[in-house]
C-alpha cells in the first residue's frame, strides 16, 4: 500500500503538463480520473498511516534486546573485589490483555480508513461523469442555439431586402434584428458554458487550464434502457452492503468487542525474559545466564475500567441509533432513484417517439425545401436538434441514476 501511494504521488507531478487524448471518451476520462485524484491520495497516506500504527501495535509483542556493562569493585570484608559484569538482557511480552484490545480497536479503524477509500473512489467517478456529460450537452446547446441564429439571419436579411425596396417597414425589421440579437448573446452564454464545463473537467483530472478537453465523444446509452429494470426489492434487500452502513456496523462490532474486552480485562500481563553474560562477584554461584517467566495481574477496584466500559456502552447506543437512522434514509434514497429510474425510462419512450416525429417532419420539410415549396426546413432543423439534446440529457440522467443506485447498495455498475 506504501509502494502504491508513492506511485500515485509520484504521477502527480506530471499531471499538470499532460495532454488528454484527442477525442476524448468517457472511458479514457475515468482512467484519468482514478490515476490523478489528490483525494485518494491522501486518503492512501490515511490508510498508510492507520497500517502503521496497528503494526505499532503489533511491534509490542517484539522482543527487545539491551546491553549491560559495568566496571566496578566493592568492598568485601575490607577487601577490594571485581564487582564488573557484561550481560545481554533478552524481553518478551507473551501476552498483553491491553495491547490485544489496542490491536482490534486499531484494525477497525484500518478498515474504516478502506472503506472510505472505496467511498472517495464512487463519488469522484460521479463527479466526472457528470462533468463529462455536461460538456456534451453545452455542445449540443451551442449546436441549437447556432443553427437557430443561422434562421433568424436568414429572416433578418430578407426583411431588410424587402425593407431596401419598402415592402416591409422599419418596425418589422428591428423586430427580426431583436430576435436576431437575443439569439447572439444565447450564443455568447452556451459558448461561456463550453469552456467553463471543460476547465471544470480538466480541474478534476489536475491538468492545466490550457490543456483541456477539445472534442469529446457522446457515449450511446440506448442499449441500456432494453434492459429490464430490477424490481426495487432486489435493491432493498442489498442495502446492507451499503459502505456507510457497513462502517457503521463495523464500528458498533468493535465497540461490542471493546466492551466484551474491557469486562473480562484483568489487566494481565506475562513477560519472558533471558539474562546471558558474566560476572565478576560471586561468578561461582551465579553461572552465565538465567531465564524466566513473570505473571503480573493487578487487583482491587479499577474505577478507571468502569468509567471506560460506561463509555463505551453510551457509545454502543449512539452508534445504534445512528444505524437505525442511516437505514431508514438509505431506504429512502433507493427508493427516489427507482422512482427516478421508472420515470427517466418512460421520459425514454416519450422523447424515441419525439425524434422519430421530429426525424420525419425534417425529411418533409426537406422535401418541400427542394421542390421550392414554402418550408419551415430551418425550425424543424432545430427542433430535431433540441429533441436530440433533450434525448442525450435524459440517457446521461439515468445512467448517473443508475450508478448512484448501485453505489447505494455497494455495488460499482459496469457501463
Amino acid at each position: 500500500m506504501k509502494f502504491l501511494s508513492f506511485l500515485l504521488l509520484l504521477a502527480s507531478s506530471f499531471t499538470h503538463s499532460a495532454q488528454l487524448p484527442n477525442p476524448l471518451t468517457l472511458g479514457d476520462t475515468l482512467k484519468l480520473a482514478n490515476e490523478h485524484n489528490y483525494a485518494e491520495k491522501q486518503q492512501l497516506l490515511n490508510i498508510d498511516a492507520e497500517q502503521h500504527r496497528l503494526i505499532d501495535w503489533k511491534n509490542q509483542y517484539g522482543i527487545t534486546t539491551s546491553i549491560d556493562l559495568q566496571l566496578a569493585q566493592r568492598s568485601d570484608y575490607g577487601s577490594a573485589v571485581d564487582n564488573s559484569h557484561a550481560f545481554v538482557h533478552l524481553k518478551k511480552t507473551l501476552y498483553n490483555q491491553a495491547i490485544e484490545i489496542g490491536k482490534d480497536t486499531q484494525q477497525n479503524t484500518l478498515n474504516n480508513a478502506t472503506l472510505s477509500f472505496q467511498q472517495l473512489q464512487q463519488d469522484k467517478t460521479i463527479e466526472v461523469m457528470r462533468s463529462f456529460f455536461d460538456i456534451i450537452l453545452a455542445d449540443m446547446s451551442y449546436e441549437t442555439i447556432m443553427e437557430n441564429l443561422s434562421i433568424l439571419a436568414v429572416r433578418e436579411g430578407r426583411i431588410k431586402d424587402d425593407y431596401d425596396i419598402q415592402h416591409a417597414s422599419e418596425l418589422e425589421l428591428l423586430e427580426k434584428k431583436t430576435s436576431t440579437q437575443a439569439s447572439q448573446i444565447q450564443r455568447i452564454k452556451v459558448e461561456s458554458e463550453q469552456i467553463k464545463t471543460r476547465a471544470k473537467l480538466a480541474q478534476l483530472l489536475n491538468v492545466n487550464y490550457e490543456n483541456r478537453p477539445d472534442e469529446v465523444i457522446k457515449p450511446d446509452y440506448k442499449s441500456l434502457f432494453k434492459k429490464d429494470l430490477a424490481d426495487f426489492s432486489d435493491y432493498q434487500k442489498k442495502l446492507t452492503n451499503n459502505l456507510k452502513l457497513k462502517q457503521l456496523k463495523q464500528y458498533l462490532l468493535s465497540i461490542g468487542r471493546q466492551i466484551s474486552q474491557q469486562k473480562d480485562n484483568l489487566g494481565i500481563v506475562i513477560n519472558s525474559s533471558v539474562r546471558l553474560g558474566e560476572q565478576g562477584y560471586q561468578r561461582e554461584k551465579n553461572g552465565q545466564w538465567r531465564a524466566g517467566l513473570q505473571l503480573s495481574v493487578p487487583f482491587g477496584a479499577n474505577t478507571k475500567q468502569d468509567s471506560k466500559i460506561s463509555q463505551l456502552i453510551i457509545q454502543s447506543k449512539k452508534k445504534q441509533l445512528e444505524i437505525e437512522k442511516v437505514q431508514q434514509d438509505l431506504l429512502r434514497e433507493a427508493l427516489d432513484y427507482h422512482f427516478n429510474l421508472s420515470a427517466l425510462r418512460q421520459t425514454h419512450k416519450a422523447l424515441i417517439v419525439e425524434l422519430d416525429y421530429r426525424d420525419l417532419y425534417l425529411e418533409k420539410a426537406r422535401a418541400d425545401y427542394e421542390l421550392e415549396i414554402k418550408s419551415d426546413i430551418g425550425t424543424a432543423m432545430v427542433n430535431y436538434t433540441d429533441t436530440e439534446k433533450k434525448l442525450a440529457e435524459n440517457e446521461f440522467n439515468y445512467i448517473i441514476t443508475l450508478k448512484k443506485l448501485h453505489h447505494l447498495i455497494g455495488e460499482e455498475y459496469e457501463i
